[in-house]
C-alpha cells in the first residue's frame, strides 16, 4: 500500500476489534476463568494505568502544540513525558484498553484482539506515520527511533 494513503483511526480499529471479540464471544464463549475479585481488581488496575498513561500522552501532545491525529502534520517530535519509553503511547492505551475488557469481561477472545488491535495498530497505522516523521524530521527522528522503542 502506498504511504500516501490515510490511515485507518485507530479508535476505529480499537471498537471493531472490541466488538469482534464480544461478537466471539457470544458465539461461542471462551471465558478466562478468572475469579471475579481478580476480574475486577485487575481490570480496575489496567483501567487507572491507561486513563494515566493515555492522559499524560494527550497532555504532552497539546503541551507541545501537535496533534494526536495519525494523518494529520506534526509540529513537533515528540520525546518526552511517555514518549520517552514508546514512541506510541497512545496506541499502547488502546491496546491495553482492549485487555482490561478482555479481562472484564473474562473473554479469551475480546483478551486475544489486543494482539490483533496490535498487529493493525504496527501494521496500517504506525509503519505510515514513522515514513511521515523520518520525512519531516530526519536525523532527530532516525536517532529517536534509535533510542526509544516502538511499543515498549
Amino acid at each position: 500500500m502506498p504511504t500516501s494513503w490515510k490511515s485507518p483511526q485507530p479508535p476505529l480499529l480499537f471498537l471493531a476489534c472490541l466488538l469482534l471479540g464480544a461478537a466471539l464471544r457470544f458465539i461461542h464463549p471462551l471465558d478466562l476463568g478468572l475469579p471475579q475479585a481478580i476480574r475486577l481488581g485487575l481490570g480496575g488496575l489496567l483501567l487507572l494505568l491507561v486513563a494515566l498513561h493515555g492522559g499524560w500522552g494527550l497532555l504532552t501532545f497539546r503541551r507541545m502544540g501537535t496533534t494526536p491525529e495519525p494523518n494529520g502534520v506534526a509540529s513537533a517530535l515528540l520525546t518526552s513525558g511517555p514518549f520517552r519509553w514508546t514512541r506510541n503511547p497512545l496506541y499502547l492505551g488502546l491496546a491495553t484498553l482492549l485487555v482490561c475488557f478482555g479481562v472484564l469481561l473474562d473473554s479469551a477472545w475480546v483478551l486475544g484482539m489486543a494482539l490483533v488491535l496490535v498487529l493493525l495498530l504496527d501494521r496500517l497505522v504506525i509503519v505510515r506515520e514513522e515514513v511521515r516523521l523520518r520525512a519531516q524530521f530526519g536525523k532527530v527522528y532516525e536517532a529517536y527511533a534509535r533510542r526509544v522503542r516502538r511499543w515498549l
